[in-house]
């Protein structure tokens, strides 16, 4: 290694286990909201822009380990839904998490909504302009999948 010499061997396994921590590193998400409405999400700060308060970070899954008895190494079917290392959360947790998915997915419809309200008004002063009609259609389908994604959750 042509740098071996300039690392002492002392620092060279913490840095090494450093490395290996900053990708799992806890990441900042920023929503910005711009004048024309759209919604933009992004882990850099933009002016303006509020910071989601996610809670924290959930821990990484172990890779499932082979059970003894199977050639293949694969699990075999069970009568549990999940694996038994997969993590649980009690159902407090998860309809706490349940209702905030619920709050922000509301929020996201609200303003679709009042998006979609606006594009409406506009094709109707202009309905031969097939831009006006293309954003009314998208925002009629950003309302319908966010419908979809709220009935999953509750």
């Amino acid at each position: 290694m042509l740098f071996r010499h300039l690392i002492p061997t002392s620092f060279a396994a913490p840095a090494t286990a450093l490395i290996l921590v900053l990708p799992a590193a806890h990441a900042d998400i920023y929503k910005h909201v711009d004048a024309e409405g759209r919604v933009t999400y992004s882990n850099i700060p933009i002016k303006g822009a509020n910071k989601l308060d996610l809670g924290p970070s959930p821990m990484s899954v172990p890779a499932p380990r082979p059970r003894s008895g199977t050639s293949s190494g694969a699990p075999r079917a069970s009568a549990t839904p999940t694996p038994g290392y997969f993590p649980r959360v009690d159902s407090a947790t998860q309809r706490q998490r349940d209702m905030t998915k619920l709050q922000i997915l509301q929020d996201e419809m609200n303003g679709e909504q009042r998006l979609l309200d606006a594009a409406r008004q506009k094709y109707a002063a202009n309905p031969s302009d097939p831009r006006q009609r293309e954003n009314v259609l998208m925002h009629e389908k950003n309302i319908e999948a966010l419908r979809k994604e709220m009935s999953r959750v509750q």
